[in-house]
């Protein structure tokens, strides 16, 4: 009988544990995601008092920000003085559009919805991340001859195995240069600029499928 009562015993003390396990990591599960809805009023009310707000990527930083507990490991956002850090190691201006980007949404993050955005403090030009110094001098995008060096990467590389890179040697505007994917030493799909590249990731789209229709790159 004894031996019972102790056995009765440990069950209890070990259901005991495990519900307070169990209640500890949902009180901390309802604390993140608290934590998150917090950060995500924060950065919209900030954002829609700035006088950046009136700039064509708002539409999609707003969806970005109302959908922020999807995004994964968003990185700090920037202020001025850090962006213009970045800019002098880069040595040019990054366009206008991506600095609100960083300022309101953050520097990068892992999955941005289904799509990756490097951060740019640890990122930099394209051939930075040629490791096997595979990259040519040149690029080609359609007959377009491009220098390698000027590509300057919003990612390393995706899970297609290519990166969305900026045209860092076209004159545009507040530096608003085109972007291109780079996959096996070619560009392809070039895009306007960040915000129509934005504009597209923030609808919940892989950018790159959504110019490859017709599946030339043979992503799968």
């Amino acid at each position: 009988m004894e031996i019972k009562y102790y056995i009765i015993l440990g069950i209890f003390s070990a259901a005991v544990a495990i519900l307070r396990s169990n209640n500890r990591i949902d009180s901390e599960k309802i604390e993140k995601k608290k934590a998150i809805r917090n950060k995500a009023t924060y950065l919209l009310d900030k954002f829609r008092n700035s006088p950046d707000y009136n700039h064509l990527i708002s539409k999609s930083i707003i969806r970005l920000l109302e959908n922020y507990h999807f995004h994964e490991n968003v990185g700090k956002t920037l202020t001025d003085e850090e962006i213009k850090i970045i800019e002098e190691k880069l040595i040019l201006k990054l366009p206008k559009s991506y600095k609100i980007f960083l300022k309101y949404f953050g520097d990068g993050g892992d999955w941005i919805f289904v799509q990756n955005i490097d951060n740019i403090q640890n990122g930099g030009f394209y051939k930075e991340y040629d490791y096997n110094n595979t990259l040519k001098e040149y690029v080609y995008l359609g007959e377009e001859k491009i220098i390698t060096e000027s590509l300057l990467s919003l990612m390393s590389e995706d899970s297609n195995g290519g990166a969305w890179c900026w045209l860092t040697h076209e004159e545009k505007k507040d530096n608003e240069w085109s972007l291109a994917y780079y996959i096996d030493g070619c560009l392809h799909y070039k895009v306007k600029n960040f915000t129509e590249w934005l504009e597209v990731a923030a609808s919940d789209r892989e950018v790159i499928r959504e110019y490859d229709v017709e599946e030339k790159l043979g992503l799968g």
